[in-house]
C-alpha cells in the first residue's frame, strides 16, 4: 500500500533541508518543478525512476524510505547503501519477499513504525565503531 501523502511530505521536507526551490531540485533531477509540485501536494503519484531521480538528487535522502513510502520494494542495486557480499539477502529471499508485501498491506500506524525500527537500527549502525559488539 502506498503512502503518497508521507511520500509528498517527506519530499516537501527534503527539498527544504537542502534549500533547493522546485525549479532547482527539478534541474537536478531531471523531474520537471511542475510534476514535483504535483507530488508534493498528493495529486501524482511518481513512477519508480521519478523516486530514485529524486532521491538521488537530495542530500540526507534515504531511497530505500522514499522507494517504500511510494509502494516500491527497494532492491540491491538501487539501494544508496546496499549491502554486497555473501550471505546478504536480496530480493529474490523469501523472507524479504514477505517483509515488503508485509509492509505494502499493513496500516499507516504499523508502516510507520517499521520506518522508525528501520531508520532506528540505520542509525545504530552508522555509530558503530569498527571494534563495538553488534
Amino acid at each position: 500500500m502506498k503512502d503518497m501523502v508521507q511520500f509528498g511530505l517527506r519530499i516537501r521536507q527534503l527539498r527544504k533541508q537542502n534549500h533547493f526551490t522546485l525549479r532547482e531540485l527539478g534541474e537536478r533531477s531531471g523531474v520537471s518543478y511542475s510534476f514535483i509540485n504535483s507530488i508534493e501536494n498528493n495529486r501524482f503519484n511518481p513512477s519508480r525512476e521519478t523516486v530514485i531521480a529524486l532521491a538521488d538528487s537530495l542530500n540526507r535522502a534515504d531511497k530505500d524510505e522514499l522507494l517504500l513510502l511510494a509502494g516500491f520494494a527497494p532492491t540491491d542495486e538501487e539501494s544508496l547503501d546496499a549491502p554486497s557480499g555473501p550471505g546478504v539477502s536480496n530480493i529474490d529471499d523469501p523472507e524479504v519477499s514477505l517483509f515488503f508485501k508485509d509492509f505494502q498491506s499493513a496500516p499507516r500506524e504499523r508502516r510507520d513504525e517499521m520506518l522508525r525500527f528501520w531508520h532506528f537500527i540505520k542509525e545504530q549502525q552508522i555509530n558503530r565503531t569498527p571494534d563495538s559488539e553488534q
